[in-house]
């Protein structure tokens, strides 16, 4: 035995989370029963936290797939989604609150004051609000209108990173796009 081997204590990381990331990172899979909203959170959480994208991304997937929205958490959701780079995540929050924007609205409720503290999140909101009532296309050119699902498909195809904010991967695609038309062009 090596007696200058110390344990690495890693903190702030729950026994269970811990022990779903070995799980995946010796096994590649995450079980789908073990994720749920308080799980999610704290999975993408400890994946970013040690950089394990993989699983990030399954459980995203997995939380779009089977997460309650309410009222009372649609706006937690939404300012976690977006801290968190979770793109999959936060269309689907804005999609919630877009199909219910009349509701949202006219509430005077927690969630208002949630996202009078983040107006860059509300400002997103209200465009996508328009862009969805009047079935703006202006911003087709730029991938804005694809979804998350659509970009990322787009970038595996292409060998490229699927991991990032919505706007890092139209940006990792628009500049795979100009240098492929560079390439094309100096043939």
């Amino acid at each position: 035995k090596n007696s200058n081997i110390k344990p690495i204590p890693i903190n702030d990381i729950k026994i269970g989370i811990f022990r779903i990331i070995l799980r995946y990172v010796y096994g590649g899979d995450v079980p789908p029963d073990s994720i749920n909203n308080d799980t999610g959170s704290d999975l993408i959480e400890a994946a970013n936290r040690l950089d394990v994208p993989g699983l990030k991304l399954a459980v995203e997937m997995t939380l779009v797939k089977s997460l309650t929205l309410t009222r009372a958490s649609v706006a937690d959701w939404l300012m976690f989604a977006d801290a968190k780079d979770c793109p999959l995540l936060k269309e689907y929050v804005t999609s919630y609150i877009v199909a219910r924007a009349t509701d949202f609205m006219f509430m005077n409720s927690e969630w208002t004051k949630k996202l009078s503290d983040a107006p860059r999140l509300m400002h997103e909101l209200m465009l996508e609000m328009s862009m969805r009532l009047n079935n703006d296309s202006r911003f087709d050119s730029t991938g804005r209108s694809m979804s998350v699902s659509e970009l990322r498909t787009k970038l595996h195809e292409k060998g490229l990173d699927v991991d990032g904010s919505k706007t890092t991967l139209i940006s990792r695609l628009q500049g795979s796009n100009k240098r492929q038309k560079t390439d094309r062009s100096s043939i």
